[in-house]
C-alpha cells in the first residue's frame, strides 16, 4: 500500500501534470493521511523534515555551480574553448567532431550540466561543423553526446543531488567522475572517427605554433577553473562547497573582465541563476519529505527482500536496477529520477556489498542516457532551439551516440576501480 502511494502514486500525479516538487511532497502527505487520518496530521513532522532538507551544508555548493555555469554561458567564452580545441585537435580526420568533444570536455569542468552544454557550446559547435561541410544529422548527433559529459566531470549537479540523499562524501563523488568522463570523451571520439570514416569530410590544416599560442592566451583564464575546483579539492586547500565559491567569484570577475564590466547583463545572470537555483533546491527540499517516508514504509526493505529472491548476486542486482533506471530516464528528468530513486535504491546496493560512491557515478551515466531519448531528453529540446531540424530526426541522430555512452557504462562495471581509483586518494 505504502509503495503503491508513494511511487506509483507519484508517477501518476506527475503524468497528470503536477509539478514535480508539489508531487513529491503531497504523495508522502496523502500516506501521513491514509495512515494517522487527514484531521490528525503532524504538521509539525512535516515541517521538520521539509525544513531539514536544506539544512545542508554541502547544497550551498548546488546555486554556486549553477551560477558559474549561467556566468560561462554568457560571457563569450564559448568561442574561445572552441577555438583552443580546434588547434589541438582540428586537423584530425573527422576532425571537427573531435573539436567538439574536447570543448564538451572543458566546459564541463565549468558547467556540470548537459543542457548547459548542449544550449551554449551547442550553438558554436553545430554552426562550425555545418559551415565546413559535415551534415547537420552528424553534427547534431555529436553535439548531443558531447553534452552528456557535463554532469559526470566535476563541478556536476546531479552528483550533488545524489551525495547529499545517499549520504556520501560529494567531494570524493565529484572526483570519482573525472576518469569515466575522459573515458567517455574518447569513446566519442573513437565512435565519431569509425562514423563519418567513409563521409569525406574535410580535414582542416594543422594549427600554427602561433595559432595555437593565440588561441590558448584567449582560453587561458577559463580553463583555469577546472583546474582550479580540481585541483583545489585534490589537494585538500578547499571541499566541495568551498570550490563552487572560489569558482563562482572567479568566473564572475573574467565575466567582467571579457564584457567590459557589463553590470546590467550580470545582474540578468544572477537572476537567472537565482530562479534556475530556487527551483531546483525547492525539489531537494522536498523530496526530504518523501524520502522519510520511504525509509519509515520500509520499502527499500520490502525490495531487498523481492530481489534478493531472484539473486544475491552484486552483477545482476546492479544490471536488474540499471535496467529500472534506463526506464526512468526516458520517463523522467534526472533531477527527478535523483530525487526519487536514490532512497530506495541506495539501502539495496549497499545490502548486496556495492559502494554506494562507486554506484552514484554508474546511476548518473545511466540516467545520463535518458538525456537523448524522448520524451524527457532535455539535451534533445535544447539544442531543437538552437538548430532548425524536426524533432523525429533529431532523436534518430542523437540515439546512435548512445552506443559509446553504453559501452562506458559496461566498462565501468566491469572495472569500478576506474571509478575509485581517484576517489581513493581523496
Amino acid at each position: 500500500m505504502a509503495l503503491f502511494i508513494l511511487i506509483i502514486g507519484l508517477i501518476f500525479l506527475l503524468i497528470f501534470g503536477l509539478p514535480v516538487a508539489f508531487g513529491l511532497i503531497l504523495s508522502p502527505t496523502i500516506l501521513l493521511g491514509i495512515q494517522r487520518g487527514f484531521l490528525e496530521l503532524p504538521h509539525s513532522f512535516i515541517a521538520q523534515r521539509v525544513t531539514y532538507g536544506i539544512d545542508n551544508f554541502t547544497l550551498l555548493a548546488v546555486p554556486l555551480f549553477i551560477l558559474v555555469g549561467q556566468v560561462m554561458n554568457s560571457s563569450g567564452i564559448t568561442n574561445r574553448i572552441f577555438d583552443f580545441a580546434k588547434t589541438l585537435v582540428g586537423h584530425m580526420k573527422v576532425g571537427l567532431a573531435h573539436v567538439n568533444i574536447i570543448a564538451s570536455l572543458i566546459f564541463a569542468g565549468m558547467s556540470g550540466a548537459a543542457t548547459a552544454d548542449a544550449a551554449g557550446l551547442g550553438a558554436v559547435e553545430i554552426k562550425a561543423m555545418t559551415e565546413e561541410g559535415y551534415d547537420l544529422d552528424f553534427s547534431v548527433g555529436v553535439t548531443a553526446g558531447s553534452a552528456i559529459i557535463g554532469p559526470i566531470m566535476p563541478p556536476s549537479i546531479p552528483v550533488l543531488m545524489y551525495a547529499i540523499l545517499a549520504n556520501v562524501s560529494a567531494t570524493r563523488l565529484l572526483m570519482a567522475g573525472i576518469i569515466p568522463g575522459i573515458i567517455m570523451a574518447l569513446a566519442l571520439m573513437l565512435y565519431s572517427r569509425v562514423v563519418g570514416a567513409k563521409r569525406n569530410y574535410p580535414v582542416q590544416k594543422k594549427a600554427t605554433l602561433q595559432e595555437f599560442i593565440s588561441a590558448f592566451k584567449k582560453a587561458f583564464f577559463p580553463l583555469l577553473t577546472p583546474m582550479i575546483l580540481i585541483g583545489g579539492i585534490l589537494s585538500g586547500i578547499f571541499t566541495a562547497t568551498e570550490a563552487a565559491a572560489v569558482a563562482a567569484s572567479y568566473s564572475i570577475i573574467f565575466f567582467l573582465i571579457f564584457t567590459n564590466f557589463d553590470y546590467k547583463e550580470l545582474l540578468r545572470v544572477i537572476r537567472k541563476s537565482a530562479k534556475l537555483s530556487a527551483a531546483i533546491m525547492f525539489i531537494l527540499t522536498c523530496a526530504q519529505l518523501f524520502q522519510t517516508m520511504v525509509i519509515r514504509s520500509r520499502i527499500p526493505a520490502i525490495l531487498t527482500e523481492k530481489i534478493s529472491l531472484l539473486s544475491t548476486n552484486p552483477y545482476i542486482v546492479m544490471l536488474l536496477i540499471i535496467f529500472a533506471l534506463l526506464i526512468a530516464g526516458c520517463f523522467m528528468s534526472t533531477a527527478v529520477s535523483i530525487n526519487i530513486l536514490t532512497p530506495v535504491i541506495v539501502p539495496i546496493i549497499i545490502q548486496v556489498g556495492i559502494d554506494p560512491l562507486y554506484f552514484g557515478i554508474i546511476m548518473i551515466v545511466t540516467l545520463m542516457i535518458g538525456q537523448l531519448t524522448p520524451p524527457f531528453g532535455m539535451v534533445i529540446y535544447a539544442i531543437m532551439d538552437i538548430t532548425d531540424i524536426t524533432f523525429e530526426r533529431l532523436v534518430k541522430n542523437s540515439l546512435l551516440f548512445v552506443i559509446p555512452i553504453v559501452v562506458v557504462l559496461i566498462i565501468l562495471i566491469i572495472w569500478p576501480g576506474l571509478v575509485m581509483f581517484i576517489p581513493n586518494f581523496v
